[in-house]
């Protein structure tokens, strides 16, 4: 088989994967829900219209804060929620000492034992004074909203207090007077908290509490339309940024903190309005929160029981994360499995590969230098992509062509130049070495050492961060774990089936990259142009047997 039938199918499946990773970015369409005790989209964006108002700025202190307080509490009045004011001064960024006002409703579960903890939903209704924050956070608001409506239409097994905390933006100051000095706090079990940091987009469940293995089978046994990856957690965590769930994360609570990122351009400015805003996210991360929060509510684990409570408000033990990868396929179910079994499998894939070197090796189809000189060719040109990447995205910046992170018009562009510059500081130096290993030993021999070399680098790499971040390590794992077994394969089949190899591969790799790319295109724009850059070149090392300038039978 030809290597051009072989490079046909790469961009096959490139097209394929790119094609339905777009398919599934966008959330699906607003559907009436059939059960009164469901979430209804439209009737939340009711609820955001009404909240917002005429739209003035919701900022602590201003008149616009207090008009959207009084609104939200008549709102609450029509739902029939009997609403308890906390009352709170509180000093922001800015040092300066303001009133503030936390609202709470306490929707009461079915359990016979009122003293059963209970699940906290928590969205802070204050904004900037840029705009009217339709996003950030006036979005959250109406998804709790319409959340005790469908509690109350259908009762949660245990109670649910719901904070419309006040504040945040100015320092998290709510959360933290909540989580001080109110009594309801000793009470609450996990938390579901909801933000926003853009107008559109899928919902992510990026962030949770500490113990991995246990919110990972919660999200995993669920059928949530949000997006969830504990490459995001170890990510968030390491961060300078923080939200409300921040506060109760230290305070020792477990749960899940839901967020929308598309079009962050629109964060914290006057455009972050109902206009701009998509019904479509609000309508996700509504059905997001409302699945977890009746999850929690029958008490199964990350809740946590009143004993465990008790030990966290009298001792607060120092938090330690429980370690665990998971990640949502496309959608459509939630992988998962212990940090420890990665380690496994990247051992296990290091063995393979040393294995194969060695009988490929005495057939002449592989050898010991020719593999270390392409392990450092691959180790090279991560270092070059990065390098390539940053000068470029610093000369887009410096060119005035785009505005930096997140231009007004499309970033798709810019992010695929980015990724091209990674997968040619990869491809580039292969074929240049694949050319210079060919004038001296066989085109198999070549083929091979590409393949081993490149693979062992990326197992040396994804070990490095593994033993950093256990929890970001499976975009590269999951295509090592296929490089090995394939590589296994070929030792039994020879070195000719080497290529589709390659294709096989790449598109694992492709499966795992691609549906990263709008959350870290979304978060980062263009100003990281290094890692995307990175990114790009990960990819393109599966590939690397395709770049030889020879045709091979």
């Amino acid at each position: 088989m030809s290597r051009c039938r072989t490079r046909v199918a790469a961009l096959l499946v490139l097209a394929g994967v790119v094609a339905l990773t777009l398919s599934n970015h966008a959330p699906d369409a607003i559907i009436k829900p059939t059960r009164a005790d469901a979430f209804d989209g439209a009737r939340a964006m009711q609820f955001l219209g009404t909240f917002v108002g005429d739209g003035a700025a919701r900022a602590v202190g201003s008149a616009g804060h207090t008009a959207a307080s009084a609104r939200l509490c008549t709102m609450l009045a029509d739902l029939g929620a009997e609403v308890v004011e906390q009352p709170f001064q509180a000093r922001g960024w800015n040092r300066t000492s303001v009133s503030m006002m936390n609202l709470l409703v306490r929707v009461r579960g079915t359990a016979a034992d009122g003293a059963l903890p209970g699940v906290l939903l928590s969205a802070h209704y204050d904004s900037v004074a840029a705009g009217e924050g339709a996003g950030d956070n006036a979005a959250g608001v109406a998804c709790a909203l319409e959340i005790i409506r469908a509690l109350k239409a259908g009762a949660p097994d245990r109670d649910v207090i719901v904070l419309f905390s006040d504040g945040e933006e100015v320092g998290l100051c709510g959360a933290r007077a909540f989580a001080t000095d109110h009594p309801l706090w000793s009470q609450v079990g996990a938390v579901v908290n909801l933000d926003a940091r853009g107008s559109d987009g899928p919902v992510y469940a990026f962030e949770t509490g500490l113990d991995g293995p246990a919110h990972a089978a919660l999200l995993a046994s669920l059928s949530i339309p949000a997006h969830t990856m504990s490459l995001a957690s170890e990510a968030y965590r390491r961060m300078p940024n923080g939200t409300d769930f921040s506060v109760y994360l230290r305070g020792g609570r477990p749960g899940f903190n839901l967020a929308f990122i598309g079009s962050p351009r629109n964060y914290h400015t006057d455009n972050d309005t109902v206009v701009n805003l998509d019904g479509r996210t609000v309508n996700q991360m509504g059905e997001s929160a409302l699945a977890l929060v009746r999850a929690l509510a029958r008490g199964v684990r990350p809740m946590l029981s009143a004993a465990e409570i008790a030990a966290w408000n009298s001792k607060s033990p120092p938090a330690e994360v429980v370690p665990e990868v998971w990640f949502d396929l496309f959608g459509l179910t939630v992988v998962h499995w212990p940090a420890w079994l990665s380690g496994c499998a990247l051992a296990g894939s290091l063995i393979a590969f040393l294995i194969a070197l060695r009988a490929l090796r005495r057939s002449s189809s592989a050898s010991i230098i020719g593999s270390v000189v392409d392990a450092a060719s691959v180790a090279c040109s991560l270092f070059f992509a990065v390098a390539a990447g940053t000068l470029v995205s610093f000369m887009l910046k410096r060119s005035g062509m785009v505005e930096m992170p997140w231009p007004q018009a499309s970033i798709w562009w810019g992010e695929a130049l980015l990724l091209i510059v990674g997968a040619l500081s990869v491809a580039l130096p292969s074929r240049f070495i694949a050319r210079r290993r060919q004038a001296r030993r066989s085109v198999a021999c070549a083929d091979c050492d590409a393949w081993l070399g490149g693979w062992i680098a990326t197992a040396v790499l994804c070990g490095a961060i593994g033993f950093v971040a256990p929890g970001a390590i499976h975009p590269l794992l999951i295509a090592i774990v296929a490089a090995a077994a394939l590589t296994t394969l070929a030792q039994f089949c020879g070195a000719q089936i080497l290529d589709w190899c390659a294709v096989a591969t790449g598109a694992v790799a492709l499966l795992m990259w691609a549906p990263l790319e709008p959350a870290f295109a979304d978060a980062f724009g263009l100003s990281l142009g290094g890692f995307t850059a990175l990114r790009g070149a990960l990819v393109m090392i599966a590939f690397r047997p395709l770049c030889d300038p020879v045709t091979s039978a």
